[in-house]
Order: structure tokens, then sequence, then C-alpha cells
């Protein structure tokens, strides 16, 4: 539904270049008629985007441990 995608690295990570934001572009036109435009669309706005952050790699093997069921059994490891 979108009719443009950017990637681009933010530029506390251009050094080492392990971060990537992929934005997405709407026609607010289509967002006027859509039914689920509470919250997502604000009238009178002139352009909708939405950004995704691509994970590194370090970032995707913590998601993994934080799914696994040592993570979760352990009370040491839960959020207080």
């Amino acid at each position: 539904m979108s009719f443009k995608k950017t990637s681009s690295s933010p530029k506390k990570h251009a050094k080492d270049s392990t971060g990537t934001i992929e934005s997405y572009f709407f026609d607010v036109e289509k967002c006027k008629g859509c039914h689920l435009k509470v919250g997502c669309y604000k009238e009178g706005s002139k352009t909708k985007s939405y950004s995704v952050t691509i994970k590194h790699h370090m970032h995707e093997e913590q998601a993994a441990f934080q799914e696994s069921e040592y993570f979760k059994e352990n009370p040491r490891n839960a959020t207080r």
C-alpha cells in the first residue's frame, strides 16, 4: 500500500553500519477513506510515514534468548 520505501542508517551507527531503518510512505488520500484510520491518520495531515528498525545480529540473539524457556522460568530474569 505504500508508494515509496527508503532504507537508511542512523547517523549514530554510520561508522560501523550496524543499524538500518526502513521507512514507508503512504498516500493520505487512501488514509482518509480507511476504516482503520482512528489512531493512525490525523485529519489535515499532508503525509503519512511508518519507520521500522531492522535489528542487528546482536539484538536478534538477545531477542531469541528472551524467548527461551530458561529466561521465562528464571525469576531473576523477569522485569519487575
